[in-house]
């Protein structure tokens, strides 16, 4: 299955991590998916707590190959519809993942563009270097944890996803522990993130070969420790899809992090995806100096914004 999603019309070159597979299919046990073709053009839907939305705007056909398809406005008015008959109102009704360039074909039809949270951009040398005084702290931290054990970093395969299993949970029971007052208001909303996202990397330690994906295991003096998982979303962009890292080992995080990105020096940019609005993952972001924001919009109907059924 190709990995990047792209559209020449619906601005396919966008960096966001979501315009590909393996982050929507990783949620598949969460969501409920299916996809439907609209007068030429493809059109993904997910279904979550009996309510309908699409997770990528309608991608569509290449003008070179001839198609005879109705105009992306005109399929988005049907699609919305349709979700809006279906949600038995428009308050759940949405295009989710909306790159900034689609923002300014779509805003002018009168729906309702609201931001959603931004993805990560880095420059990859950056994050391999930790050069000057911006990177001090991740740079002691690296440091100290190679002074301190034995580590052995090695491709992910399926006889590693036990062991990687067992880590999980660790770690989630981990983030559980930590004070409420982290995160705030969000501190629930981040618990139950972490409690979902179990199916989610189930799915990828299972499926990584189908998906495209490159994993590497951390072994720190004899036990995994840590992993992570990525894939490339253009030729100059590669995202960090997920990564785990034991909170009781000190510096093992910014290690793992470094020497992820420090394999794929071939991509000038790395995408660690966006931050689910919750302050310590902001925090945690913005610590490694992102070079851009990757502004995302949701797409909702406008009152009075006229529709035609499917």
């Amino acid at each position: 299955m190709q990995q990047c999603l792209t559209s020449t019309v619906t601005g396919g070159n966008t960096p966001l991590a979501t315009w590909a597979f393996a982050p929507h299919y990783m949620w598949k046990d969460v969501f409920r998916y299916f996809w439907s073709e609209v007068d030429g053009w493809w059109c993904l839907f997910a279904e979550y707590a009996d309510h309908l939305f699409m997770p990528l705007p309608p991608l569509g056909p290449n003008p070179e190959e001839g198609s005879s398809s109705s105009s992306f406005q005109e399929v988005l008015t049907q699609v919305m519809t349709f979700m809006d008959t279906r949600n038995t109102g428009s308050e759940f009704t949405r295009v989710e993942n909306i790159p900034e360039a689609l923002k300014e074909v779509i805003q002018p039809w009168g729906y309702s563009l609201t931001p959603n949270n931004s993805d990560y951009l880095y420059r990859t040398a950056d994050l391999v270097q930790l050069k000057a005084s911006d990177y001090k702290s991740q740079r002691a931290a690296y440091n100290r944890f190679c002074r301190a054990h034995r580590i052995r970093v090695v491709p992910y395969s399926i006889i590693d996803r036990d062991g990687c299993l067992a880590l999980f949970h660790r770690w989630a029971h981990q983030k559980e522990e930590i004070p409420a007052s982290h995160d705030g208001p969000h501190a629930e909303i981040g618990r139950l993130m972490v409690r979902e996202m179990a199916n989610a990397h189930r799915v990828v330690l299972q499926e990584y070969r189908e998906l495209g994906l490159t994993g590497r295991v951390v072994w720190v003096d004899g036990s995994i420790k840590a992993y992570a998982f990525g894939y490339p979303r253009s030729q100059g962009v590669f995202c960090v899809l997920l990564e785990v890292a034991d909170r009781s080992v000190h510096g093992l995080a910014p290690y793992l992090f470094r020497e992820f990105c420090r394999e794929f020096q071939q991509y000038a940019c790395i995408n660690t995806m966006d931050d689910s609005g919750l302050p310590s993952v902001i925090r945690a972001k913005r610590a490694y100096h992102p070079c851009q924001l990757v502004a995302n919009y949701r797409a909702q109907p406008s009152s009075g914004l006229s529709t035609r059924h499917l």
